[in-house]
């Protein structure tokens, strides 16, 4: 589904991904773990087109991604990544004057060309998918952070992506909202979303992931099934962040 091979960035004399290679298979979920500054969120970034990466290629199915100067050629490849890769930030990003429903409905209006009629069935649909089929009419400052989060979810399936990255989904969610938007997560693995997870919640990640990648330094430190990787780390630089997390 996504292969990423030898992608290095660097913003200015700051390297933040050092040349990572990572095959996701279809249907998999893979969390990102380690420190924060370790080149989690840039990867992910890269992997959805938002972020140019210097050197390496990205295979997002039939899309590739490669460093150019051409903002053109970018641009088009970014676009194609996109109709195959949803993505879910750490802040929602919801339109404050759209209501929960017409956030789900625009982008397969604007972007795929559905009727307004087509799209608002499909985000009806979606909203009740993620518990939230009696709050398409409330605006997102009407929400709670757990539902909004649940919204940015709906409006990601509603472009009917074959895999989607989060970042950071939970970190700014209150401990008790945690738990509603990682069990969409865990439904979503369950009818078989590709998923890749930057998250600092090690539990879930241990529950929900098939592999987990651990990076520091711009770099994969460790990378294997999410149990053995957290239960038992080989690299000291793992076991400390652990031990951090962990408390």
């Amino acid at each position: 589904m996504i292969s990423i091979r030898g992608v290095k960035k660097s913003f200015g004399a700051q390297v933040v991904l050092a040349g990572v290679d990572l095959e996701i298979s279809p249907g998999e979920t893979i969390a990102l773990l380690g420190p924060s500054g370790g080149g989690k969120s840039t990867l992910i970034r890269c992997v959805n087109g938002l972020t140019n990466f210097d050197v390496g290629e990205i295979q997002v199915g039939p899309s590739t991604l490669k460093p150019t100067r051409d903002p053109r050629e970018s641009r088009a490849a970014a676009r194609e990544a996109r109709r195959q890769v949803g993505m879910v930030f750490q802040d929602f990003q919801l339109f404050p004057h759209m209501t929960a429903l017409e956030n789900v409905a625009e982008a397969p209006v604007t972007v795929l060309g559905l009727t307004r009629a087509e799209a608002v069935e499909r985000a009806r649909e979606l909203l009740a998918r993620v518990g939230l089929e009696a709050r398409g009419g409330h605006y997102p400052r009407e929400l709670s952070g757990g539902q909004k989060q649940r919204v940015a979810i709906a409006r990601a399936l509603a472009m009917e992506p074959k895999a989607l990255l989060c970042d950071e989904i939970t970190s700014a969610l209150d401990p008790e909202l945690k738990g509603e938007v990682l069990s969409v997560i865990e439904k979503l693995k369950a009818e078989g979303m590709t998923l890749i997870l930057v998250t600092h919640e090690i539990g879930f990640a241990r529950r929900a992931a098939d592999r987990v990648a651990v990076l520091a330094d711009g770099a994969i430190l460790e990378l294997g099934p999410a149990a053995e990787v957290i239960e038992r780390p080989q690299q000291e630089r793992t076991k400390k962040f652990l031990e951090r997390v962990l408390g």
